[in-house]
């Protein structure tokens, strides 16, 4: 019998508590999108002004820099590339004498 209204009152308890998130929720939604409406252009402002903040944070390379950068992509995209072309080669070679 005890255990009847014990789970009786958690059942309650759980229902109460989902209804309770469900309407926070909605309300949570209803704010979003209220916040939408009235305030895009200021979203729109202070977006751009978090963009500048954030510019002058960066610390832009120098040109030597650039330059070695440049130099380190293109030579490991020739070797990648080489790679890939021998392997290729090699397989269809393969493929070939398995075929003839």
């Amino acid at each position: 019998m005890l255990n009847r209204e014990l789970r009786r009152t958690q059942e309650r308890s759980q229902k109460s508590a989902q209804k309770q998130r469900q309407v926070a929720q909605r309300k949570k939604a209803a704010e979003k999108k209220k916040a939408e409406k009235k305030g895009i252009w200021k979203t729109i402002v202070q977006f751009l002004r978090d963009v500048r903040i954030e510019m002058k944070k960066v610390i832009w390379p120098s040109r030597q820099e650039v330059i070695n950068y440049t130099i380190v992509v293109l030579v490991t995209v020739t070797v990648v590339a080489t790679f890939i072309l021998l392997l290729d080669f090699g397989l269809s070679k393969l493929l070939q004498l398995i075929i003839a």
